[in-house]
């Protein structure tokens, strides 16, 4: 399909929408479920070995990009925008509109390794989910989630956080899995665990 670069055992849909391959970047041990669309541009995607984006989400990276970390979860409709328009201030809307007459924000969404992004949640350009996080079903998420924290609501908030050592335990067997199969996991946060 003409992707930038493609790991093994990667399963997508064939009712999968997929723009842009030549800036997608896909890891090992990927799944993309049925009418998942991905669209890459001048920035890229990149997702990690081990994730799974499921049906009928949503991943615009065009304008600002996105990198998912290995191990990230995003269920059904979930939506990932590298860009968004802002007309509260008056401007104008929607892309058949010339762009000076129009005000966006654009920037890069990283979602950390092990996150896991909940059903129709919604997260918006310019911001980072760190490792391990979670973001309940039906979220927003305008500000960054800080490494093994979950939110939930509209804004999101903190609601609790998870089991730390539980999920670093279970991150080393996974890299020593990946490991044997020569599988390079990158999570985009720079975190990792100590």
């Amino acid at each position: 399909m003409g992707f930038a670069s493609v790991g093994s055992d990667v399963r997508i849909d064939r009712r999968a929408a997929i723009f842009g391959t030549d800036a997608i970047h896909l890891g090992s041990h990927v799944r993309i479920d049925a009418f998942a669309v991905v669209t890459a541009g001048s920035a890229a995607v990149r997702i990690g070995s081990y994730t799974h984006v499921a049906a009928h989400t949503y991943l615009s990276g065009a304008q600002g990009g996105i990198a998912i970390g290995y191990g990230a979860g995003i269920a059904p409709y979930a939506a990932v925008y590298s860009a968004v328009e802002d007309y509260t201030n008056g401007h104008l809307t929607n892309p058949s509109v010339p762009e000076d007459l129009r005000q966006a924000r654009v920037g890069p969404v990283v979602i950390g390794a092990h996150a896991a992004l909940g059903s129709s949640s919604v997260v918006l350009a310019a911001v980072t989910l760190g490792f391990g996080c979670a973001v309940g079903a039906l979220t927003l998420v305008s500000r960054n989630v800080r490494p093994f924290e979950v939110i939930h609501g509209n804004p999101g908030r903190r609601v609790q956080v998870r089991d730390r050592t539980r999920l670093v335990a279970l991150d080393e067997e996974l890299r020593a899995r990946a490991s044997s199969e020569r599988i390079e996991l990158v999570d985009p946060t720079d975190w990792r665990p100590s």
